[in-house]
């Protein structure tokens, strides 16, 4: 039996690490050696990881190492260990896409997303559970991960990037990568209980990634607080954000909650938040957003858009001569773009055109929007075994999250304060197209609000 050795990131995350790493009080080996260790001794029980690539991750850490004894400091992410989703391909990786057919001629080659983390000085521990091809919150027949926030009940993490989000929650990496098409990484941050980022789409190349919808797809970052997130997104791309800026005088707008069936604790812990943050001088202004017919438009988008772009990615004769191969769950929400017309999914273009539009006039004069992530708690993997119970769970659990896709807003998804063994609740902030940098520095303040508070308790 192996020795669990602790988690290597503490209280300050990524940047303590950095910080220890620079003064020779960690290594880049010893670290990665760490995470290996626990991701052997975790992962037959949580299922996290479909590939560990130990000897790959062995040999990049001993080369970072090197690189920095010789005076070469690729920045604040050189030598942190992540994980990657598998629908990213990764040289020297299998990539499955969660799915027993063979599309790797899908893909395409390692994409410029992957070479950044590589360039960065990231080191890749391995390819982390997907539900199959991305599609849905939760799969039948293909195994779901333990979700960490209970391991006596095994219960869902949601999805789709949910290995990504248990190896996060679990300490099995400093950080994952995610996509996101419908909430695909913030409701599994939010209910394995961490912080999950969805970029504005456009803001990073979608080569080498599996395409479910290219027009909603976008690749997000899974880490253990909002910090980590920061850190790394400025890393990424360059630049840097502010980290001072209070909650007063921001006006957020609150979405409607009245046409959603809500879990109790979720709803208790929101309204919490909302008051707390109110409290510190924050503006909250109720809106009627999205409108029950733009609620009809966004389900059609995700139902038979989303859809037939699936299909199209497949191909019609593989889907038909593979489709008992496939997991329920997908099948049947592929299957709902076959007697789709091209005629109607030209008219559900411009409608999701139209909303983002929309969006711009109805949201003028808020800085960002907040709601709950999911209004779920994490469900026992027993009670949504079945076609019917899955899809209901997959439609509720990204009714919230799938706003932010539609309307072509960037979004996160932050852990609200909780009780020891209480189950997770996630708290959404997203704002513009391109509004990254704004929607992160907002992100803190409500991260610091958030421990502050007696939220959850």
């Amino acid at each position: 039996m192996i020795k669990l050795i602790d988690s290597p990131l503490d209280e300050n995350g990524i940047e303590g690490f950095a910080q220890r790493l620079r003064t020779g009080r960690t290594s880049v080996q010893e670290t990665t050696d760490t995470y290996l260790a626990r991701i052997e001794a975790l992962n037959p029980k949580l299922e996290a990881f479909v590939h560990v690539a130990t000897k790959q991750a062995r040999v990049a850490a001993r080369g970072l190492d090197e690189l920095l004894a010789a005076g070469t400091d690729l920045g604040p992410l050189m030598g942190v260990p992540i994980a990657v989703k598998d629908i990213f391909t990764v040289n020297g990786m299998p990539t499955c896409v969660g799915s027993e057919l063979d599309v790797s001629d899908c893909i395409g080659p390692e994409g410029d997303f992957v070479r950044s983390l590589k360039r960065a000085g990231c080191v890749i521990l391995g390819k982390t559970r997907t539900t199959e091809f991305a599609a849905g919150a939760h799969n039948i027949v293909n195994r779901s991960p333990w979700n960490p926030s209970d391991l006596v009940t095994k219960r869902s993490p949601g999805g789709s990037s949910s290995g990504s989000a248990v190896a996060v929650s679990a300490g099995l990496c400093a950080l994952a990568v995610g996509s996101d098409t419908g909430g695909s990484v913030r409701v599994p941050a939010a209910l394995c209980g961490i912080f999950g980022l969805k970029t504005s789409t456009g803001s990073w190349s979608l080569d080498g990634i599996f395409p479910l919808s290219p027009s909603l797809d976008s690749v997000g970052l899974l880490t253990a607080s909002a910090e980590d997130a920061v850190t790394a997104y400025c890393a990424l791309e360059g630049v840097e954000i502010p980290r001072s800026r209070a909650l007063a005088g921001l006006r957020f707008g609150i979405v409607s909650t009245d046409s959603y069936a809500m879990d109790r604790d979720v709803h208790q812990s929101y309204v919490s938040i909302l008051e707390e943050v109110e409290s510190q001088g924050a503006e909250l202004i109720p809106l009627n957003w999205p409108t029950a017919a733009e609620q009809g438009v966004i389900s059609k988008i995700f139902n038979n858009l989303v859809a037939a772009d699936l299909m199209a990615t497949l191909g019609e004769k593989r889907y038909f001569s593979e489709r008992a191969r496939i997991d329920p769950t997908a099948r049947s929400r592929i299957d709902g773009a076959i007697r789709l017309q091209a005629v109607e999914y030209l008219r559900l273009s411009r409608c999701r055109r139209e909303l983002v539009k929309a969006a711009s006039r109805q949201l003028n004069g808020v800085d960002a929007l907040l709601s709950p992530t999911t209004p779920l708690l994490p469900r026992p993997v027993s009670e949504i075994a079945d076609l019917e119970e899955a899809s209901k769970f997959t439609a509720q659990a990204l009714s919230f999250s799938r706003v932010a896709n539609a309307y072509d807003l960037c979004a996160a998804s932050l852990p609200l304060r909780r009780q020891p063994n209480a189950l997770p609740v996630g708290l959404q902030v997203a704002c513009f197209h391109k509004e990254d940098k704004k929607l992160l520095q907002i992100a803190l303040c409500l991260a610091a609000a958030i421990r502050d508070s007696r939220i959850g308790e």
